[in-house]
């Protein structure tokens, strides 16, 4: 069945049964009503806090331990992630569908279009099918740099604190009206509108507690390849809820009836949900004033500007450093632009020029003008000191720990199988951590005619990590002029060896 890209449905469970591609002609004549959606009631969004772990040396210890360990201290970054119910869902996707026509539509002719990088589908060249990513974006910035090595430049990278937590309602509404050119906004888009800054929430935890740590299921029916049923049973942590294939907390009859009480208001006058359809592309809605102030600015002095999504670069000149750092912070803290904030602690400037010949970028102090030259630029995943572009070591170590994480699981499950030999599957582990899985490539499906045919889908296989490492080595080569990044990723092989021999066989 064809149907419209916002059409995207979601796996997650949330309050109600979810929505399958046989909805589709409802919920389109739904979500397309004005009417229905001016009176439409959002149910409240399910919170969950997602913890990222980040290792850091802990330099203040001087005692000798016998585990490495003891020298480290785990940093603990929190995101604040609230996930939408089904059919809101998928209205907060046919609304960013409107926004993103008529953002594209306000940004062709505006002199800061390239500069303005996420959330958006920029083609790699006229006419391309693919789109460029984060790997492109740094590549343009890094080659900026080398282009202009006779200069002595000033690299700016900011970072908006709690970007989407802080976004003025004033200014989204105003920025909303804007956009779609009209002078108020319609009934139906402030509905919309009031539903993601008048926050009404659930904590999951709360939710499957409150039904005795049960959860809704979907199970095939026996003899019958098509039928499903759904059933309320027992899920010890809800981090089983995607083993089990939990579909839902409860109906929405049943939440209305018992468990109201729940609800958290959100009574505050900034911020949007995070993690919500539309989210992304209202913050590029919100952030267009300040875009086109920051780079007329910088225009002005022949310098660069890119933004990608609350993170900001801008390289000039050295002799501009202190005038285009004000600008950045005074537009970001003017309350009819954006009334935002940039930390001083999360503004980070670098500079590149040549030393005894060789052009070298390395990172100062803002205040002192100190220098630092063991530390080099770092933007979207990539460090770039003038010389070679390596991805950020941090994103091998993740992808390391992910391979360690995997193969203890999978001994786990082994250890407790039914098989004799309690062998790990090997072949799973393969596809995700090795070279073998690394290509991508369109998935093959057998016919619905012809069962002893295979037909292309429209899935494709998105390989893994060293996918991204081949792709970025690849994209980078105009700069590197040799393969540095894939050789970053040598160790992996021998790490993989190295864990199956020690798990493969329990």
């Amino acid at each position: 069945m064809e149907t419209e890209n916002w059409f995207k449905l979601k796996k997650y469970p949330h309050i109600g049964l979810p929505i399958t591609i046989f909805d589709y002609k409802w919920v389109k004549e739904y979500v397309t009503n004005d009417e229905k959606i001016r009176t439409h009631s959002f149910l409240p969004l399910i919170h969950k806090c997602i913890s990222q772990r980040k290792f850091r040396p802990d330099k203040s210890r001087v005692d000798k331990t016998k585990t490495k360990r003891r020298f480290r201290i785990k940093d603990k970054k929190d995101r604040n992630i609230y996930f939408a119910s089904h059919i809101d869902s998928l209205i907060y996707s046919y609304y960013n569908s409107i926004l993103v026509e008529s953002y594209e539509n306000h940004m062709k002719d505006r002199s800061f279009n390239e500069s303005i990088v996420a959330y958006r589908k920029i083609p790699l060249y006229t006419g391309a099918s693919n789109n460029k990513c984060n790997i492109d974006f740094a590549k343009s910035t890094f080659e900026f740099i080398k282009e202009h090595k006779t200069e002595s430049l000033s690299v700016i990278v900011a970072d908006v604190t709690s970007f989407f937590d802080n976004l003025d309602h004033k200014i989204i509404k105003r920025q909303w009206t804007k956009i779609l050119g009209n002078t108020t906004l319609p009934l139906d888009h402030y509905n919309v509108f009031k539903s993601l800054t008048k926050i009404k929430y659930i904590e999951g935890e709360q939710l499957y507690n409150s039904y005795d740590k049960t959860m809704i299921v979907e199970r095939g029916i026996a003899n019958s390849s098509k039928k499903r049923e759904f059933k309320r049973i027992k899920i010890e942590k809800s981090f089983f809820f995607k083993e089990k294939n939990a579909v839902a907390y409860c109906e929405k009859d049943d939440f209305l009836s018992n468990n109201l009480n729940l609800i958290i208001s959100k009574n505050n006058k900034r911020g949007i949900p995070q993690g919500s359809p539309i989210s992304a592309t209202l913050a590029n809605v919100y952030m267009l004033d300040f875009d086109q102030t920051v780079y007329d600015k910088v225009e002005s002095i022949a310098g660069f500007y890119q933004r990608y999504s609350d993170d900001l670069i801008v390289i000039c000149e050295q002799k501009y450093e202190d005038e285009i750092i004000r600008c950045i912070r005074e537009s970001i803290e003017n309350t009819k632009i954006a009334n935002l904030e940039i930390q001083p602690k999360k503004t980070k400037v670098y500079r590149f020029e040549s030393i005894n010949g060789m052009f070298k970028g390395y990172e100062i102090d803002e205040i002192t003008k100190n220098p630092n030259f063991n530390k080099t630029l770092e933007y979207l995943g990539f460090s770039y000191d003038g010389q070679k572009v390596l991805i950020k070591t941090s994103g091998f170590s993740k992808f390391y720990r992910s391979m360690i994480k995997s193969f203890k699981k999978s001994a786990s499950l082994a250890r407790n199988s039914k098989n004799q030999d309690k062998m790990i599957f090997k072949s799973r582990l393969y596809k995700r951590f090795t070279h073998k899985g690394s290509k991508r490539k369109l998935i093959y499906r057998p016919s619905k005619d012809d069962k002893t045919k295979y037909v292309a889908s429209k899935e494709y296989s998105w390989g893994n990590y060293l996918s991204y490492v081949y792709k970025s080595d690849y994209t980078m080569q105009e700069i590197n002029d040799s393969s540095y990044i894939k050789r970053q990723s040598r160790k992996m092989w021998k790490n993989f060896n190295h864990l199956m021999k020690k798990y493969g066989s329990i």
